[in-house]
């Protein structure tokens, strides 16, 4: 449905009114035929083509500009022409301004364009990617745990003074040693305390903890998903805003139109008496309220550009416009789908869910983990080479520095450990339990969750389409009211004034309709998002053409 062709039929017939201008006016209102529902060019999503198209648009005005006025016996006359100053006084505070100052720069945008903007600099989609290049790293980290480490250095050692020997005996002595190569720290007989190669880790922790890092891997990818959809589902609430706004604006200007030619026609029908000046102020005083909503609208339109733009962090001072063209009632989602057959599609495709499953695997193995540390050595492996050498004066003959020559050690060491007599393994198995049965309790939690916003988004989208029904019907019956009424003034058979309800409640009509196609098409958006899709596969494939049906 175009944004103009809504309320068209507001201003269709209001030129009807007599005497405005001076002369019989050339149009009354029509209405199409009920409206038709036609597959959009646009990819099929939810087992169903999308983009279905409503429509209500008025006809051209009639033939009959040169008709004479059909005034009944005693009915009103077409009244005297209003001087250009006599119709500037009649609209004295009706002229159309704007709330705002004019922005710097305007730019028009699309949906797809958002929701591109938004993925390329929305930060809480760059936190949640941030947060998968964090699970990878640990990841990396658990699966290199059994990987040697390199060491490489030197150590020199110098002693003077008092020592006590192996077998008790204290003595004075002066000495020193130094190692280059492979690993360092090298004393007397032992071994190399710093290995040039080392492997080192609990064989538990390293199978179990790379397992449960793929886990956090899957989780932390899942929850990057759910939050891609959250932020781009806000972005298309956003702009579903902002065309709902800028819709419903240029639909009170037509409104306002048809208002002000009924104020100018009770202000020609008062001036020669036809009618009585409590007409003509009814209808300014009608004319105003519109001008006030139009004021709100228009500063509608600006807040909703300017959360649009929070939403998509661009400079608050571009002021955004939806692109002009159809508004159209899309239809995602399958309706031949029941609630419980979404419901179980979205617990199989909302990325949420999966994370948490995902969240209890990871848990799992950490239980596994822990049940096996004492089971399990922790072991050390550890390789040096280098060269060594060193003196004292313990042997008077011997120069300071006359043994230096290459060594090598490999030492494997394998340790058991029940930590505080088992307790403390005890506790820690406890733990992790508890941390595994609140995962479970946590995705429990989250599918319920995902039952309910199905739940809620599905009878949303009813009511919603229901509402776009009535929303239809009401036009009709208005269009159809106020084209009876601006025939009856028309013909002479009534004053303007009796066509201003029938006026005021087609301007109104017009509006609940942009307000209800528009609504329906967000729940519809929130009902496809709820069972598990991204809001990128309801927009059509540029590189796709559709057919009428939809089919590729």
């Amino acid at each position: 449905m175009t944004r103009h062709a809504i309320c068209t039929a507001v201003l269709a017939g209001t030129v009807a009114l007599l005497g405005v201008g001076g002369g019989m006016p050339t149009g009354l209102i029509h209405a199409d035929p009920p409206a038709r529902q036609q597959h959009a060019r646009q990819r099929p999503a939810a087992g169903k083509s999308r983009g279905k198209i409503v429509r209500v648009a008025a006809s051209e005005a009639g033939d009959q500009a040169d008709e004479p006025p059909r005034a009944t016996k005693g009915g009103p006359r077409s009244p005297a022409k209003l001087s250009p100053d006599e119709e500037s006084q009649a609209l004295i505070g009706l002229s159309r301004d704007d709330v705002l100052p004019p922005a710097v720069e305007q730019h028009m945008i699309d949906l797809p364009t958002a929701l591109q903007l938004a993925e390329a600099a929305n930060p809480t989609i760059a936190l949640g990617r941030q947060a998968i290049s964090e699970a990878v790293a640990l990841q990396l980290g658990a699966r290199g745990m059994m990987l040697p480490t390199l060491n490489a250095g030197t150590t020199y050692h110098l002693h003077q003074g008092a020592l006590q020997s192996s077998f008790g005996q204290i003595r004075d002595l002066t000495e020193q040693s130094i190692y280059i190569g492979g690993g360092a720290r090298t004393l007397a007989a032992e071994t190399v305390a710093i290995p040039a190669v080392r492997i080192f880790g609990h064989l538990g922790d390293a199978y179990f903890a790379p397992l449960a890092a793929g886990q956090i891997v899957c989780a932390r990818s899942a929850d990057a998903i759910a939050i891609d959809n959250e932020t781009l589902l806000l972005v298309v609430q956003k702009y579903m805003e902002l065309a709902m706004a800028e819709a419903s604006l240029d639909a009170i200007h037509r409104g306002e139109d048809s208002m002000q030619m009924i104020v100018l026609a009770t202000a020609a029908f008062a001036k020669t008496g036809q009618g009585r000046e409590g007409d003509f102020n009814r209808a300014r005083a009608d004319a105003l309220l519109l001008h006030a909503e139009e004021q709100d609208l228009q500063e509608q339109v600006a807040v909703t550009s300017a959360e649009l733009s929070r939403v998509l962090h661009l400079d608050p001072s571009i002021r955004l416009r939806t692109l002009p063209g159809a508004l159209e009632m899309v239809q995602l989602v399958d309706p031949d789908h029941s609630i419980e057959t979404l419901v179980e599609m979205a617990q199989v495709a909302r990325p949420e869910l999966a994370a948490r499953t995902a969240e209890i695997a990871a848990a799992e193995y950490r239980v596994r983990q822990e049940v096996t540390r004492p089971l399990l050595p922790v072991v050390s492996v550890g390789f040096s080479g280098g060269a060594f050498g060193g003196g004292g004066n313990f042997n008077p003959r011997q120069s300071f520095f006359q043994t230096f020559g290459g060594r090598t050690d490999f030492d494997v060491t394998a340790v058991w450990s029940l930590q505080n007599l088992g307790f403390g393994n005890s506790a820690i198995q406890k733990r992790t339990r508890a941390e595994r049965d609140q995962a479970i309790a946590a995705r429990g939690r989250m599918s319920n969750r995902i039952g309910r916003e199905v739940g809620d988004a599905f009878a949303k989208s009813e009511s919603r389409r229901r509402q776009v029904g009535i929303a239809q019907q009401r036009l009709r019956s208005a269009v159809d009211g106020a084209r009876e009424e601006l025939e009856r003034t028309r013909g002479g058979e009534g004053l303007p004034i009796e066509a201003l309800n029938s006026v005021r409640l087609l301007g109104e009509a017009g509006m609940a309709l942009v307000e209800a196609i528009g609504g329906y098409d967000l729940a519809q958006f929130e009902l496809f998002v709820a069972v598990g899709q991204t809001p990128h596969a309801a927009l059509p494939d540029p590189n796709k053409s559709f057919t009428d049906d939809g089919t590729p």
